[in-house]
């Protein structure tokens, strides 16, 4: 019992986030940044190439973020998110340190 509700707790965080990323000014689409790259891409840049397995997402960010030599890890970028930050500025914030 006490599982599932930790589960529903991760969800409705996650849900959260999502909702606030959605509302994100600084991920609002711009014209003068080219095209989008492509999941493969990420894949390809981050080192990240999960064979007939679910995608870690979160994994998939750290290793983002660590490959463009950034000490934050996906954790730490929701948490800022979380608490009213937007990603520009925990970018901003992540090359600052």
């Amino acid at each position: 019992m006490k599982r599932d509700s930790c589960c529903e707790k991760k969800k409705l965080r996650f849900k959260r986030f999502l909702r606030m990323l959605s509302n994100d000014p600084s991920l609002l689409s711009r014209e003068d940044e080219g095209e989008a790259r492509s999941l493969a891409e990420y894949f390809a840049y981050s080192g990240y190439f999960p064979r007939n397995e679910p995608v870690d997402l979160s994994l998939l960010v750290s290793l983002l973020l660590k490959r463009s030599g950034h000490g934050a890890d996906s954790e730490k970028m929701m948490e800022f998110v979380m608490n009213g930050g937007t990603i520009d500025a925990f970018m901003d914030a992540a090359r600052a340190e």
